[in-house]
């Protein structure tokens, strides 16, 4: 994307051409690749991470707010944003892909921005942390290994109806 504009190679591109390695060592595969290049971001990239980023954390926020869970509740408002979230990103990685020479800044916006505000893994730690504050133990491991499980699961399956939709 930004390396595009900037004419320069970033991230596992630069490594790789300082190494003599080419694109063809490697069977490409979107989840493989650095989102972020590391540097030589441009203004409308950082932009879209900045509004994606507000709107994410503002819509995950609202959710909260709307559905409150009581002390030592199951904290499902925040299992439903990360699983949510998971399937997203493995659907989005594949659809930004296919359209980002028509628009640079759509992953920067939805993946990186609006996904990374709206998924939150300071709030899964809290959570699984008063849940077992209170003796919830049996119910911490739970959420901690629907979290984990459920979030792989959805990627995967994420990532393949992405693909599928793309012809990719």
């Amino acid at each position: 994307m930004d390396e595009q504009l900037h004419g320069r190679q970033h991230g596992r591109d630069a490594v790789a051409s300082e190494h003599g390695a080419t694109h063809d060592d490697h069977e490409q595969d979107l989840l493989d690749e650095t989102v972020l290049p590391l540097l030589g971001l441009s203004t409308a990239t950082l932009a879209a991470i900045f509004v994606g980023g507000a709107l994410g954390t503002v819509a995950r926020y609202l959710l909260e707010a709307h559905h409150p869970v009581a002390g030592g509740g199951f904290p499902w408002v925040t299992l439903l944003v990360n699983l949510t979230g998971s399937f997203a990103i493995g659907l989005l990685i594949p659809l930004t892909e296919h359209v980002s020479h028509r628009a640079p800044v759509l992953r920067p916006l939805c993946v990186i921005g609006f996904l990374g505000g709206w998924t939150t893994y300071s709030t899964l730690a809290v959570d699984a942390m008063l849940l077992a504050k209170h003796g919830d133990l049996v119910t911490c491991l739970a959420y901690l290994a629907a979290t984990v499980a459920g979030g792989l699961a959805l990627v995967v399956a994420g990532h393949a109806l992405g693909r599928k939709v793309t012809g990719s």
